[in-house]
Parts: C-alpha cells; structure tokens; sequence
C-alpha cells in the first residue's frame, strides 16, 4: 500500500499536469461547443485526434467547464476523423427566451455524432486526418482565438519542485536496488558454500 506521501505526490502531479501544459488555455464566450469524431483506433490516420482527446482535451475541459465538449468514437477507421468547432453567430440576433439544447454525452460506440447548429450558431470544421496532435491545437486556437496560458511563478516553482522529487526518487530506488542485489548476492555465495560444505548450518 503507497504512503500518504506517495500518494499526495501523485495527486500534485495530476493537478500541475491538468493546469498546465499544451491545451490549457482560456476559450472566447462565443465559443457554444465543441465536438470530436475519430475511431477508437489509431488505424487510418486517428492517431493525432486519439493523441489529443488523451493529452490535450482534459486541459481544455479544465479551464473551460462551461463548455460543452462531446467526443464520438467508433469503429469505422474509413470516416476522417473531424472536429466540429461551434460559434455564435454575430449575423443573427439572439432570441428573446434562451433556446434549448439537448447535448448528448459523449460515446466510444458511435452514439453521439455532431449536431446541427442552432439558428444562431454556425461552426468551423477541420478534417483532422494524418494531423498531428499539436497541429489540430494550433488550429484550434487560431480559430476560437483562444488565449493560451503561459504557467505562474507558482506552478514553475510547482513543476521544478516535483522534479526534482522525481530525481531524487529515481536515485533512491537506484540505490537501494544495488543494496538488494548485494545482499542477493552475499546470499547466494553463502547458499553456495554451503552446498560444497565449505559453511554449517550455524
């Protein structure tokens, strides 16, 4: 079982690892949506959308709760994979009553396919096919104009100090392995010779 300590650690990580990094960045308000279909596999060019969804989404959710961000995985690699980026429309006025939208969860079986924009929406697509990762953020950051957020003096601090924890980590483990193996082998020898009756029992 992992100490208290171990486990607080790891807890850092995550956190530091969601706030900062490609993707954490601030969406504009006009930004209604956001939706994702590639496969479930990486075959056919959904290596880059898969990379994404893993790496880069989480950070987008993260400082960006409000925004709804559904992502539809199936089965059939022939489809190219698309992001669907939806947006008010400034051509259009809003309605009087806030309209109503019934935003499906998202799916890995293929139930929750891009909708319609609203009246007041419209969207800007990009075929995410053979893209890579950074690419399909780079769009998307052009297109939204969102504003990316460079890490605080205190997330620095955050990110050197679990660093160096690692480091020092790594080392720990390195030496108490070559302390292990010693006493294996001081074990051994002492099994040997005694098995060619060089040492009792005692």
């Amino acid at each position: 079982m992992r100490t208290l300590g171990v486990r607080w650690n790891k807890l850092r990580r995550a956190l530091i690892n969601l706030q900062t990094g490609p993707g954490a960045a601030i969406i504009p308000p006009n930004v209604t949506r956001v939706h994702m279909d590639f496969a479930v596999t990486c075959k056919g060019g959904h290596m880059g959308p898969k990379k994404f969804w893993r790496e880069i989404l989480p950070r987008l959710k993260y400082h960006n709760p409000s925004i709804p961000m559904i992502v539809n995985r199936h089965r059939q690699n022939e489809i190219p994979p698309k992001m669907t980026i939806y947006v008010r429309n400034p051509d259009v006025p809003e309605p009087s009553e806030p309209q109503s939208l019934q935003q499906p969860p998202s799916s890995h079986a293929g139930l929750s396919k891009a909708q319609p924009p609203l009246p007041t929406e419209k969207t800007i697509e990009l075929d995410m096919k053979d893209k890579h990762s950074s690419y399909i953020l780079e769009y998307f950051v052009a297109e939204t104009r969102a504003q990316v957020l460079k890490p605080t003096p205190e997330q620095v601090q955050e990110i050197q100090s679990l660093q160096d924890l690692a480091k020092q980590g790594e080392y720990d483990r390195g030496v108490l392995d070559k302390l292990r193996a010693e006493k294996k082998r001081e074990k051994d020898m002492l099994a040997r010779a005694r098995q060619a009756g060089g040492l009792s029992e005692d």
